[in-house]
């Protein structure tokens, strides 16, 4: 904490010293065309049109960070897993086959992943996003009554992908860098027909990568192309699709001792090479109409459909009895299908009323998400290991032959879950006062079911789904103390379909129900080259299934929804141009987030699963504007999670917490018309950082991070 603090302090120094300096004022950096090297889009005014509503984020009463595809580029970022979340406040991602798809945890719960603004979150996907397709990701801190309001009250982000911009653009990238990673990428953007009729942009990527564990690779491919289609000046269709291929060694590097955290050597790995490889086929297409009415007046309609394939294996294993350092490993079978329908119709607009305006939104949701699996285990082996000598090689020949790898509808452990929905909202923002002031009145009915079970366990026995029907009010306001200062605060509520058996076997069919409110302050700094947000809230989260007292039914177990967890905390986030060359992201974040009500009191005060106490980023990027090192740049940034709490849950029988967290980068790089190279070494300290839990038995699990590595980019423009 020491080393985070000291470099705060300096922060704050550099801070200051810049607003002495840079005083004159300059148009928003959104809408002017700036042809110096030492621009970079790092601060972005205003939600894209995936997120429906029109009102700059400066005006917006909720507290929305976007993260630009410029920031993903000066970082070396490849994918949702490797450290996006360090440029929002309070954002971390939680492990778990982390090489898949990307857990992310914000305001004490796992939030959900949207895609150009529709709900795509599934069980163990969708797979990671790749930075190849990322024009930027959206993160939406709190429910959202205008995007859905069946979820955690946290939030979630919105990936809003690449799409033809109407000009020419294109460009290549090579990627290269420890642990012989390859990776290229194209961005071929540009027009078919002449203004605005027809543009396309293709974006393609192929990589291939080991790992610093011992028998591990991992090659993925994208292909994405897309084209928008204007036959008429009202009207705009666009078509998305993205296809993407994965191929890796396992899916998750987790790592088991009896001794401790981090008691393993880094390299080590328990995956043999001969156990099935993971193949994933992940495609998705996105469709989109914009069709102006009239005046200010627009009807947007919205379709995607995800296919979500795996093909592969995992491994888990529990400790040898008479010895402590003998892992016996099974194998299960990894075959899973998803599929998603998700449609979205609504006008926007805007209309007077004397003084006042008023923007409006109305519109229809219908989603329909499916996910089939199974998960039977290998009846051969088990496959034991030990920890601190292992051996490669098992005899294939006593390994699962290829007839087992398949999706038996008929096995055991067939696994059958999906969420349907219809939802009808409407939202009147309410400008006054020469727009000074902004009052926001919402509503939502959302009805929906959500269902999972292994049908085979109980043959003959329905999928009974979890249902509810539930209206969500929201009220927002916003106040402008000037053109560049505003304060906020909002009151928006959530829920999900539950159901559990209550007492003398009664069905508890009581949704849970989540609700924030929260309050803030935004503004933009030296005219609008850079903004701060802070925000305060408290999200409570209620009728959570909890046990309840079996003495009062006769010894059976049963539950009762009455558990509450509640999460507090305040939010800072500082991004943008401070002096002319200098750009930096700084963030923090306080979340106590724990259990206030529960039958079983030895579980109140127990911190959230996922959740961190305090998360601090700092990232600084700088490129020199004149002299001999005219177009260098250097960028250095730190990571620090403290308070840390794994995600095995509230009811585990073992602490959940988790050391201090601190990661460290350095970079230099150079820029100039058409060519860039970026040179960056990561985890510079070379520290054991890892994330993991501590099972029931007393076992300690973690997945290790990369330790100290480095990645070289280059890129051309043509």
């Amino acid at each position: 904490m020491r080393n985070v603090l000291i470099c705060a302090s300096a922060l704050g120094t550099m801070l200051v010293s810049a607003q002495k300096k840079d005083t004159i004022k300059s148009n928003d950096i959104e809408e002017v065309v700036v042809s110096g090297r030492y621009y970079q889009k790092y601060k972005l005014n205003e939600v894209s049109g995936s997120l429906r509503i029109q009102t700059p984020i400066l005006e917006l009463p909720q507290n929305v960070q976007s993260v630009s595809s410029q920031v993903l580029a000066d970082q070396i970022t490849l994918n949702m897993s490797e450290g996006i979340v360090r440029n929002v406040s309070g954002a971390r991602k939680v492990e778990h086959w982390d090489n898949v798809y990307s857990n992310v945890f914000m305001r004490g719960a796992g939030i959900a992943t949207f895609m150009n603004g529709m709900n795509v979150s599934s069980t163990w996907g969708p797979i990671n996003p790749d930075a190849s397709i990322i024009d930027r990701i959206e993160f939406v801190k709190g429910p959202a009554g205008f995007m859905g309001s069946m979820g955690d009250p946290a939030g979630f982000y919105n990936v809003v992908t690449k799409k033809p911009t109407g000009k020419f653009a294109n460009s290549v990238r090579f990627t290269t860098g420890s642990y012989n990673l390859f990776r290229g990428e194209a961005d071929l953007d540009g027009v078919l027909v002449k203004d605005g009729v027809l543009d396309y942009r293709i974006n393609l990527m192929g990589s291939s990568n080991k790992s610093w564990v011992e028998n591990d690779k991992t090659s993925k491919m994208i292909v994405a192309p897309s084209i928008t289609f204007r036959p008429t000046k009202t009207t705009t269709f666009t078509a998305q699709y993205n296809y993407q291929y994965l191929k890796f060694n396992q899916p998750g590097a987790y790592l088991m001792s009896n001794d401790g955290y981090a008691s393993l050597d880094v390299h080590t790995n328990f995956n043999d090479p001969n156990f099935k490889k993971t193949e994933v086929k992940d495609q998705s297409l996105f469709l989109s109409l914009d069709q102006k009415l009239f005046k200010d007046w627009v009807w947007s309609t919205q379709y995607a459909y995800m296919d979500l394939n795996y093909d592969g294996g995992s491994w888990w294993g529990t400790f040898d009895s008479a010895n402590k350092n003998v892992l016996n490993r099974t194998l299960s079978n990894w075959q899973a299908k998803g599929k998603n329908h998700i449609f979205q119709t609504y006008v926007r607009g805007k209309l007077n009323t004397g003084n006042i305006v008023h923007k409006i939104i109305a519109g229809f949701d219908y989603g329909d998400r499916k996910y089939n699996a199974d998960f039977s285990s290998f009846a051969g082996g088990p496959f034991p290991v030990d920890i601190y000598d292992v051996n490669y090689g098992i005899d294939p020949s006593k390994l699962p032959s290829s007839d087992f790898y398949t999706l038996n509808t008929s096995a055991p452990f067939y696994n059958d879950q999906g969420v349907k929905y219809t939802s009808y909202y409407a939202q009147d923002q309410i400008e006054m006062f020469d727009n000074k002031l902004r009052l926001t009145l919402a509503g939502r009915y959302t009805s929906g079911k959500t269902y999972s079970a292994y049908p085979n366990l109980s043959p003959g026995t329905p999928i009974v789904p979890d249902e509810a029907g539930e209206f969500t009010p929201r009220v927002g306001i916003s106040y402008s103390i000037n053109e560049n200062f505003s304060a906020y605060g909002i009151y928006d509520k959530t829920f999900v379909p539950q159901s559990g058996t209550g007492i003398h076997q009664t069905l508890i069919t009581d949704p849970f129900r989540g609700q924030n409110i929260e309050f803030g302050l935004k503004k933009d700094w030296f005219g609008g080259k850079w903004n701060s947000t802070f925000a305060v809230y408290e999200i409570r989260r209620q009728n959570i299934l909890v046990a309840g007292n079996s003495n009062e039914n006769n010894g059976a177990p049963f539950q009762v929804a009455t558990g509450e967890q509640r999460a507090r905390g305040f939010e800072t986030d500082i991004k943008g141009e401070i002096i002319k060359g200098l750009n930096i992201i700084i963030n923090y974040a306080y979340t106590d987030a724990k259990t206030v009500k529960d039958t079983d009191p030895t579980r109140i005060g127990i911190q959230s699963p996922g959740n961190a106490k305090n998360v601090q980023n700092t990232w600084i990027n700088y490129r020199f504007q004149n002299g001999v090192l005219n177009g260098f740049g250097i960028s250095a940034g730190y990571q620090y999670q403290g308070g840390r709490q794994s995600w095995y849950g509230v009811s585990a029988t073992k602490d959940q917490s988790l050391p201090d967290y601190f990661d460290t980068n350095f970079g230099i790089s150079y820029v100039a018309k058409k060519f860039d190279v970026n040179l960056m070494l990561n985890n510079v300290l070379n520290r054991k950082l890892y994330s993991g839990y501590r099972g029931d038995a007393g076992e300690y699990a973690w997945i290790y991070n990369a330790p100290r590595n480095w990645r070289l980019s280059i890129g051309y423009k043509f």
